[in-house]
């Protein structure tokens, strides 16, 4: 933990510098420090063991595919293709983690050097929010998110081949990165605040009224679809039941409406970016509010909604922000938001997965170091306990 939160001080004091000298380069530095810890870890996160022995077990480019029949991982043919090319140019696993941690993390720069006023207060709150459950935790969704960038800064140009390029590898790469689509055609609606209050209600009626909804709309999509990739990627989500509408749940959903109120009272104009962050809020309200015993649904959703969110506040309040102290105090807020909930994260029993952050330069050193596969077997033995118990059928 004490890692994490000397991360979390160098990137205040970044952002802090940034704020006041006004100069971008501290925010592009919250960048290079992210995307390093994320290309660099080493055995710490939840996918990487998965995803370990699926690449041990892909063929290069060209090879027959008989690995199919052993290996324990289906992924969608962006991320399948990656893997063979890494595995014809004799390419290690490792390289996988840092390509997807650097460029999942500067896409992310990307996106908010160009719309926002502040860096290094976007990448604060990203970090204690996202950071563990997006770079470090999922490998092939984040890469996707990161095309889902580039798509969002290209639709705000009005370059649409390339942004259709862009969300096509998304989607190549994850297939609920479908959903983003919604997003990206935050041109043609602006969602009001009562609509998304409406939106929060019935979708918290329906969630705690339908029994775990998911399942049965699962289900019904799956049987009309048939086998395939789809179809078993859903009986794979309907699998996990959740528990009930969590006081997180309905926190998040708070946040997200006074994210509406905070963008509304300020009559901003139609802006592409700030169109899509509300798309994206009252998409994620009604994720979380129909959905809400569900977060291995909703907490995906985050790695655009929550950035677009911040993206959309300092440009919003960018005539606020020129005077240093409101910059500060917004500094300070993001920074007290973002020690909550990286706190939160990290005294969950499943931080054990995260805990010591371990990176590989320590192994050109010292050669191959800690336990992090045993702490992540060791959860993922609980979290198969777990799903069993909640399973619904």
């Amino acid at each position: 933990m004490f890692w994490y939160f000397v991360v979390f001080a160098v990137l205040l004091a970044l952002a802090l510098i940034e704020g006041r000298t006004q100069l971008r380069w501290p925010g592009y530095a919250c960048v290079g420090i992210l995307a390093l810890m994320a290309g660099l870890r080493y055995e710490t996160g939840f996918d990487w063991a998965d995803y370990e022995r699926h690449f041990l077990l892909t063929p290069p480019l060209g090879a027959t595919d008989i690995y199919v029949s052993i290996t324990t991982l289906t992924v969608e043919p962006g991320y399948e293709i990656l893997t063979r090319i890494l595995r014809t140019l004799g390419a290690g696993f490792q390289v996988m983690i840092f390509l997807s941690g650097v460029f999942s993390i500067w896409a992310l720069g990307r996106l908010t050097a160009r719309f926002s006023p502040l860096i290094g207060v976007v990448l604060l709150w990203y970090y204690g929010f996202l950071f563990l459950p997006g770079p470090l935790a999922t490998m092939r969704q984040t890469l996707s998110v990161a095309f889902v960038y580039l798509a969002i800064i290209d639709l705000n140009d009005r370059r649409w081949a390339r942004a259709s390029l862009w969300s096509a590898i998304a989607l190549s790469f994850h297939t609920f990165s479908a959903i983003f689509v919604l997003i990206e055609l935050g041109r043609l609606w602006r969602p009001t605040l009562r609509a998304a209050a409406v939106a929060a209600f019935a979708g918290f009626a329906l969630s705690t009224a339908g029994n775990n909804l998911f399942v049965s709309i699962a289900d019904l999509v799956a049987a009309a679809a048939g086998a395939g990739f789809v179809a078993d990627k859903l009986q794979v989500y309907s699998s996990f039941a959740g528990a009930n509408i969590s006081p997180l749940s309905a926190a998040l959903v708070l946040w997200h409406l006074f994210f509406i109120w905070l963008v509304q009272r300020k009559k901003a104009d139609d802006e592409y970016i700030i169109t899509a962050a509300l798309a994206s809020a009252f998409l994620i309200i009604i994720l979380h509010s129909l959905f809400a015993p569900l977060p291995i649904l909703w907490n995906r959703f985050m790695l655009v909604c929550f950035p677009l969110e911040a993206i959309a506040i300092c440009r919003v309040y960018c005539v606020e922000l020129a005077t240093f102290e409101t910059r500060v105090q917004a500094i300070g807020l993001a920074a007290i938001g973002s020690a909550l909930a990286l706190s939160y994260t990290l005294l969950n029993e499943q931080s054990l997965v995260y805990e010591p952050y371990q990176n590989v330069a320590v192994t050109w050193v010292r050669g191959p170091y800690g336990d992090g596969r045993a702490r992540y077997e060791y959860i993922r033995l609980l979290n198969d306990q777990i799903f069993r118990q909640q399973k619904v059928r």
